[in-house]
């Protein structure tokens, strides 16, 4: 998979944020008119005591949610934890992965923040710009935002928003009786589109399924050295 955009990586705090400030004015978040058929779920973990990142990335068909690429990269990790740097840390060894795919995914789902993010610029806003592909942030947590926590029902939703009350995602509940997740726009997809989506791969669990499998993928790659 070619990946069109770069910028360096190995930059201070203050630069990475310049960095993000740049990008963020290239977000796309109009309705993606494309056929969906394959579907990537990315996520990293990490060796804090060896100082590594584990990358992953699960391509599955749609909307029958069958594994049929999977990819993953080991890089040093070289990024200090800032919040809301995240994506320094783990944007790097995501591309490695993403530059073996060979089934090119529609949209990606990643594990983290797309535009609900201070700077409208989490993993998935990042990452989306760079890799110029439809892609959805699914985080299980609240970064940035205020809200009203949704019905119990699994679909229900809130709008997350700003201080200037602008919608930034949504709280989603995915299954009854279950802590809900945290859904925006990266780039190249709506809102709605997004909601729809998560939805359609979390038909039995929290988490959607290709994030689940590149998270299983992630950690399997951290233990096996």
């Amino acid at each position: 998979m070619k990946i069109p955009g770069h910028h360096k990586w190995l930059v201070t705090p203050q630069k990475a944020v310049a960095i993000q400030r740049l990008l963020q004015k290239r977000i796309n978040t109009s309705s993606y008119s494309g056929r969906l058929r394959y579907i990537a779920g990315a996520d990293v973990s990490f060796s804090r005591q060896i100082g590594r990142a584990y990358g992953a990335v699960c391509i599955l068909s749609f909307p029958d949610l069958e594994v049929v690429e999977q990819r993953t990269a080991t890089l040093p990790l070289r990024f200090p934890y800032v919040p809301g740097l995240l994506t320094f840390r783990e944007g790097p060894v995501l591309l490695k992965c993403f530059k073996r795919v060979q089934t090119v995914p529609d949209v990606v789902l990643f594990d983290g923040q797309g535009i609900l993010h201070p700077r409208r610029m989490g993993i998935a806003a990042h990452l989306g710009i760079l890799l110029d592909i439809p892609a959805i942030g699914c985080a299980k947590s609240r970064l940035f935002g205020s809200f009203n926590v949704p019905d119990n029902a699994r679909g229900s939703y809130e709008y997350v928003r700003d201080k200037n009350n602008e919608i930034c995602g949504v709280c989603l509940r995915t299954r009854e009786n279950i802590k809900p997740v945290f859904i925006s726009t990266g780039n190249k997809i709506s809102l709605l589109q997004a909601i729809d989506i998560v939805l359609q791969c979390a038909p039995r669990y929290r988490i959607p399924q290709p994030v689940r499998c590149a998270h299983r993928l992630a950690q399997m790659k951290k233990l096996s050295l």
